[in-house]
């Protein structure tokens, strides 16, 4: 029977993955297949050599890269596919074209297209092998995107690279944002094993644009790059930001790269942080170019595309009164920027409560470090994705030794319950940070109603 509503579709998606996910255990190399998913898009007829892929790589940054990409693309009136994850509030957030979310009879049908395929590939699995959620996705995605006659198409890479579905792209363009020591037991115990596996998606002939990274890191990727005979183009040496700043609620910064000076452009995103993002988009776009020097009006249409971008829960204000932010951070670096972000803005307003919800498996100690000296109400909580774990009790008297005596400390059980909990406060803050996890933000922006059919 095919499937007959999103849900039904999403949940053959995973089908494959759930049946052996309380087995799987050890590194990615003995655990993932991303050769499958190539075996998927040849039988569905070849849908990514229709279009040309940029695959975004990375620890963090990697969604704002993207987005970025996609958009600076979008601006000069090309057809873009974009392709990340997780979602935030719908599944199909996944799957854009130029922006919007695949719609749902699409979403549908192209997951029947690929069932039949899908299950050969599967029944064909020995014990324990699997076709990922991702391998499924880039194929109803490409799919998708070749109907709507894409030239680009901006893929999200996971937590690694060389055994990421995305590997089986045939991808001249890579893009990098920090690399970090994140996910050993999957990538590697230490930094050079992780940049190695994520810099495998450097193909041959290829160019890579990467952030600054650690010269560990700096130091694999530069030879990867030469053995593949690739490129590879370094914001901190190659791209310079300059003066980035926070003026009022948007971030103003300048762009030296390679070609082109990109003079003060802003974005509606007031993070010290995406400074760097910017400018790996922008080299992106001057490759994509053909690395030519852009005229004035040309660097005008991108300035514009990038003040008017709306970018859902980074450095996002929910509301004005009483001030509440949305972000993304998940580690102590990334709560350091969006504290001096507000500080430098003059919004880090005392009496402060932080809304946190980090798994154990990210720097939750980080993230309640930085805020210990400016929170007088911490709630930890947790998310509606049962699959993610938190650290609960032990992080109640982790913050409860690194917090002033004052601080009001309180747990809930998700965003709705942690909202209760600041109607009933004694004293209403007058700045409300919601920090965490992905699930925090989609869970946080489908309590305040928000719809991101449209980006």
């Amino acid at each position: 029977m095919p499937f007959e509503t999103a849900a039904q579709a999403e949940d053959f998606i995973f089908s494959s993955y759930m049946a052996v996910e309380s087995r799987l255990s050890g590194p990615d190399a003995e655990t993932r297949s991303p050769e499958l998913a190539r075996q998927l898009l040849d039988a569905v007829g070849e849908p990514d050599a229709t279009f040309t892929s940029i695959v975004v790589a990375g620890s963090k940054g990697k969604g704002s890269i993207a987005f970025l990409t996609s958009k600076l693309l979008e601006s000069f009136g090309y057809r873009v596919g974009l392709v990340t994850s997780p979602h935030l509030v719908n599944f199909r957030e996944r799957i854009r074209f130029n922006g919007r979310a695949i719609p749902p009879e699409d979403f549908v049908r192209l997951v029947n297209r690929v069932e039949g395929p899908a299950r050969e590939i599967i029944a064909s699995l020995p014990e324990g092998r699997y076709l990922s959620p991702a391998g499924i996705i880039l194929a109803v995605a490409s799919l998708y995107f070749a109907e709507q006659d894409a030239e680009f198409a901006v893929v999200e890479a996971g937590r690694g690279g060389q055994y990421d579905d995305s590997v089986v792209l045939d991808n001249p363009l890579v893009l990098f944002g920090p690399i970090l020591l994140e996910h050993p037991a999957q990538l590697g115990g230490t930094l050079a094993e992780i940049a190695a596996t994520k810099a495998a998606l450097l193909k041959s002939g290829g160019v890579g644009v990467s952030a600054p990274q650690e010269p560990e890191v700096l130091d694999v990727m530069v030879g990867w790059s030469y053995q593949v005979g690739g490129g590879l183009v370094v914001t901190g040496r190659d791209v310079q930001v300059i003066n980035p700043r926070i003026v009022g609620d948007k971030l103003h910064v300048s762009v030296q790269a390679r070609y082109n000076l990109f003079e003060d452009f802003t974005l509606a995103i007031p993070a010290l942080y995406e400074a760097t993002n910017l400018a790996v988009a922008l080299s992106a776009f001057e490759i994509v170019r053909d690395e030519q020097e852009l005229q004035m009006d040309e660097k005008e249409i991108l300035r514009e595309a990038m003040a008017n971008l709306k970018f859902p829960g980074r450095m996002q204000t929910l509301s004005e009164s009483p001030f509440t932010l949305l972000d993304g951070a998940i580690a102590r670096s990334s709560a350091q920027s969006v504290l001096e972000s507000l500080s430098q803005d003059g919004r880090l307003l005392r009496p402060l409560t932080a809304i946190v919800g980090v798994p154990a498996d990210k720097d939750w100690k980080g993230v309640l470090w930085e805020l210990s000296s400016v929170c007088d109400h911490l709630i930890l909580t947790g998310v509606r994705n049962p699959r993610l774990k938190f650290a609960g009790a032990e992080a109640v008297e982790f913050a409860r030794s690194i917090f002033p005596a004052s601080t009001v400390i309180e747990e809930a059980g998700g965003i709705a319950e942690a909202r209760a909990m600041l109607g009933k406060s004694a004293q209403l803050p007058a700045t409300t940070l919601i920090l965490g996890t992905q699930s925090l933000l989609a869970d946080t922006l489908r309590d305040y109603n928000f719809d991101l059919e449209q980006i």
